[in-house]
């Protein structure tokens, strides 16, 4: 049973039946986009069968892209009368170091999920040494998402000759933000593959803040200042949707005169890349914070995901090409993911497992 609460601080979704309240733990998950935003919801709709199934009371409040939202938001949860077993928490926009300190101090357990912790926050030391509730991170290879998009873009490009009049492809980059560990990584990926590539002018990197106006603009504005522009590299699916609204109002057509890639598998985006308006996609990482909580459920029941590491990156990003990007749309346009058996992937409950085998491809068979 599914139920919407609207909330002061955002909205909540809480799922899995009341029956099995009394015997489930209670996870919150601070989700740091907007509950419309495709990527973010369908983060929490992967999430969703993982919870049930698990035995799981999750609750998701979204902090429509307020990093200091999301901050306001934990120290609300960690002052209830009846607080939460475990968090789950973003380092968007380097918020994790606040949230896990106010995590601490309440003494509940949390895991950061998709965003690990950059460099800049070495102060907060690792999980388990300077806060003992922060039990681990959970991320993804985001720069080799960022490199193997960059790579297929200039392969199309050079492959369908959409090349300048000196025979280079000419890319500009619409990044995420300054901040996020998960967007910068995106981009260093990125760049750095069209740096080893000689066949590429790199005109300029702008950020989006993965808005879709926002980069709409932006790409508008770049079409006009490099003439020879033929490709855009963007590190999420909305950016992408800009960078082609501008094109297509500039008269340039994606997937003839001008490719795109992008990042993310929302329907909408994996539609594109069948309809091949987008020209290079990654996408599985939406599905980090299901298996969160199949690590969650393990540790809860006496298996400790330690023995892995306590910072886990998971090799989760897939490339989509148009075969690929149609099967899963077959399979999962609605975005219902509940004929996934999330209970396989747990070691407590699978106790041959010998090491979890997480990711989109194992989860799709």
């Amino acid at each position: 049973m599914h139920r919407w609460i609207a909330a002061g601080l955002g909205i909540v979704l809480t799922l899995a039946s009341p029956a099995l309240w009394a015997a489930a733990f209670h996870v919150v998950f601070i989700n740091p986009g907007r509950s419309d935003e495709p990527f973010w919801r369908s983060a929490t709709r992967f999430a969703q069968p993982a919870a049930e199934q698990l035995g799981i009371k999750l609750e998701v409040l979204y902090a429509e892209r307020d990093h200091l939202k999301m901050i306001e938001m934990v120290r609300e949860v960690c002052a209830r009368p009846q607080r939460p077993d475990y968090l789950l928490l973003v380092n968007e926009k380097l918020a994790a170091g606040e949230m896990l300190k106010i995590a601490e101090n309440a003494g509940v357990k949390s895991l950061v999920v998709y965003s690990g912790m950059a460099e800049s926050q070495a102060a907060y030391g690792k999980p388990r040494q300077k806060f003992r509730h922060w039990l681990g991170s959970v991320t993804t290879n985001a720069t080799d998402a960022g490199r193997l998009t960059a790579e297929e873009l200039v392969r199309q490009a050079l492959q369908q000759r959409i090349v300048a009049d000196d025979g280079k492809v000419h890319v500009a980059v619409i990044a995420g933000d300054k901040a996020t560990p998960t967007g910068t990584q995106r981009l260093q990926g990125a760049v750095d593959a069209f740096a080893a590539q000689p066949s590429v002018v790199l005109e300029q990197v702008v950020f989006g803040n993965w808005d879709q106006a926002r980069a709409a603009e932006q790409a508008a504005a770049l079409l006009l200042r490099y003439p020879k522009l033929n490709a855009f590299w963007a590190a999420s699916d909305l950016m992408a949707f800009g960078a082609i609204d501008a094109a297509e109002a500039a008269g340039r057509k994606a997937g003839a005169d001008l490719l795109v890639s992008a990042i993310n598998n929302s329907p909408p985006v994996l539609q594109a890349r069948v309809q091949g308006r987008i020209a290079a996609l990654a996408g599985g990482h939406f599905t980090t914070a299901a298996w969160a909580l199949v690590m969650l459920h393990d540790y809860h029941h006496g298996k400790d995901f330690a023995r892995d590491g306590v910072e886990v990156v998971l090799p989760l990003f897939v490339m989509f090409d148009e075969e690929r990007a149609q099967r899963f749309l077959t399979r999962f346009g609605d975005e219902d993911f509940s004929g996934i058996d999330f209970r396989a992937f747990s070691r407590h409950l699978n106790p041959h497992l010998r090491g979890y085998q997480f990711g989109l491809l194992p989860a799709l068979k």
